[in-house]
């Protein structure tokens, strides 16, 4: 039987003399390290063990992806619903960011494909009408007969300055002008209420009014490799002028009289875009 531990020490206080029955019954109190203790004898082992799981079932919870379905998020977020999304956006503060078009989600801004395309309907439109003013202002420097129809055209501007605005935020939403009314009457020139109608009868009169001129001294025409050009000037004397209408840098190039209303046009490399050539006699 174990001695407490108070009683031991009692024999081993300054000036006793342990007798060997006390000597016995301390080494017997304790266990020694050669001894194995039984696992009956571990106090509230069996208790424990009773509250603990097997190893597969606690592999099994380990593997299962619903077992905190209800708290937890998924890898994959497949239980999250749109209310945890946005509290988890708002959280990251990412509401936002910027997306573009992917898959069937619609972004909030434009790719740089879709920018550059925008770009280029705006350029040529610029171009066009910069061909246009071009031409009416060598009209308008000359003594042509027909200075009363550039005129109307003039007028036209100068009293319809916030359609052409209009015009211009049109495009710059990537749209047509299709849907722009015209402010003023025209009547004598025949049944027209789109901008777009206005546009393609102004340039059917430019054209017009430079046919019929007594003399062509230019001509106009896009490519974009090298071409053999008909300019009917009815010259060898001649000065021309292209630029790239994407970019609008002028693009060098070779060109050679076959004769007096044909030339060659040759490129030291083939051009990435279409390439404005304006042909003037001189």
């Amino acid at each position: 039987m174990a001695v407490s531990l108070a009683t031991i020490l009692s024999w081993f206080e300054k000036g006793d003399f342990p007798t060997e029955y006390q000597f016995k019954q301390t080494f017997s109190s304790f266990r020694h390290a050669d001894e194995r203790i039984r696992m009956d004898e571990v106090t509230g082992l069996q208790e424990a063990v009773q509250n603990t799981i097997s190893a597969d079932v606690f592999n099994n919870h380990l593997t299962d992806e619903n077992a905190h379905v209800s708290v937890l998020a998924k890898l994959n977020a497949s239980n999250l619903s749109a209310a945890d999304i946005n509290e988890w956006k708002d959280k990251l503060q990412i509401n936002l960011a910027a997306t573009i078009d992917g898959d069937h989600n619609t972004g909030n801004v434009y790719t740089k494909t879709q920018t550059e395309q925008l770009l280029n309907i705006l350029r040529t439109k610029d171009d066009a009408l910069l061909q246009n003013i071009n031409e009416i202002s060598e009209l308008l420097a000359s003594d042509d007969v027909n200075l009363d129809k550039i005129q109307e055209i003039v007028n036209y501007i100068k009293e319809n300055r916030r359609q052409i605005g209009l015009i211009s935020d049109t495009l710059a939403e990537g749209s047509s002008d299709d849907k722009i009314n015209l402010v003023g009457s025209y009547s004598n020139w025949g049944a027209i209420t789109y901008q777009s109608q206005f546009n393609d009868l102004v340039y059917d009169k430019i054209r017009e009014i430079e046919n019929t001129g007594s003399e062509k001294i230019r001509h106009e025409e896009k490519i974009n490799s090298d071409s053999r050009i008909k300019h009917d000037l009815n010259t060898l004397s001649f000065a021309i002028d292209a630029y790239d209408i994407a970019t609008m840098f002028s693009v060098p190039l070779k060109v050679r009289r076959i004769d007096t209303n044909t030339i060659d046009v040759l490129f030291d490399s083939v051009p990435p875009n279409m390439i404005q050539l304006t042909i003037k006699k001189l």
